[in-house]
């Protein structure tokens, strides 16, 4: 009996090392660092999880995944519209940055630096479902569905395209005069400079994201890349509602011209995304060329 219960107890301590190391499978798509696994370096994802196990040497980055850390970081942890979760035996050497996912801090997790964005802002999710847009698929089901991102789009596009033909009559009336003189001219000018902003605005973001401090400025960054072609889209706004019958008021007549532009983008959005932006660009794009050519509106295009 006693060498029956000596084997058993033996076979229990030989198991246990096992038992412990066991975890819960990992969501599909996920970045795992396993327990006892060592990442030398940064390691970073978009719109896919990341769970951290075992130790990660330097910064654990996602741009609208979750981020989930069970074992040691030895830089900072930062996502972007995603939400971070500290388990009870986590330790991060540096900061801990969740920007629009809020962080949930299990037990006795343990952070060296500075804990920013603890608390979830709201249109976070919506943002990250934005942000997934432009990835693959990672198998993740929590993200929005693509026909309410893209009207959500849609209707913030709206609004703030009429916005400014609200607050800027004559200047996005002369936008509109200037795209019905010279269409070719303006579609080709905003052709050109959505290239430019292009070639400017993908390294300074890359920068932007590569630092603790500069990821939180992405946000307004892209925000203010966007007022250019929404001001440009109320003047195409202004140029179409000129072509209809002056039943609404002017403002009125102008937003009705940028939601007949917006309602296909928005209906081909739902479908495919990629596409979708790219034909917003392209069309808004020659608002943006036509008030280039405007001068913002100020000046007469003949």
């Amino acid at each position: 009996m006693i060498r029956r219960l000596a084997l058993a107890l033996a076979l229990a301590l030989a198991l246990a090392p096992a038992l412990a190391l066991a975890q819960p499978p990992a969501p599909p798509g996920a970045l795992l660092i396993a327990a006892g696994e060592t990442a030398r370096g940064d390691v970073a994802t978009v719109d896919r999880p990341i769970i951290v196990l075992g130790t990660v040497e330097g910064d654990v980055t996602s741009w609208s995944g979750p981020i989930t850390i069970e074992g040691e970081v030895r830089g900072d942890v930062v996502s972007y519209a995603g939400p971070i979760t500290l388990g009870a035996v986590a330790a991060v050497r540096g900061s801990v940055l969740a920007v629009g996912g809020g962080v949930e801090r299990r037990g006795a997790a343990a952070v060296a630096g500075a804990l920013l964005g603890e608390q979830p802002v709201a249109g976070g999710r919506l943002v990250a479902s934005v942000a997934g847009i432009f990835s693959a698929p990672s198998g993740v089901d929590d993200e929005l569905p693509q026909p309410l991102v893209a009207v959500a789009l849609g209707l913030v596009a709206l609004l703030l395209a009429a916005a400014c033909a609200l607050v800027w009559p004559r200047r996005t009336t002369g936008v509109g005069l200037a795209l019905r003189a010279a269409p070719a001219r303006s579609a080709a000018v905003g052709l050109l400079s959505t290239a430019l902003l292009a070639l400017l605005a993908l390294p300074a973001g890359a920068l932007l994201a590569l630092s603790l401090v500069g990821l939180p400025l992405l946000p307004p960054l892209l925000l203010l890349l966007q007022a250019p072609y929404l001001f440009g889209l109320a003047g195409m706004g202004r140029a179409l509602a000129a072509r209809l019958p002056a039943v609404l008021p002017p403002a009125a007549a102008a937003g009705a011209g940028v939601l007949a532009i917006l309602a296909p983008l928005i209906l081909v959005g739902a479908l495919a995304p990629l596409w979708s932006a790219a034909l917003f660009y392209l069309v808004a794009g020659a608002g943006l060329g036509a008030a280039i050519l405007s001068r913002f509106g100020a000046y007469r295009v003949g």
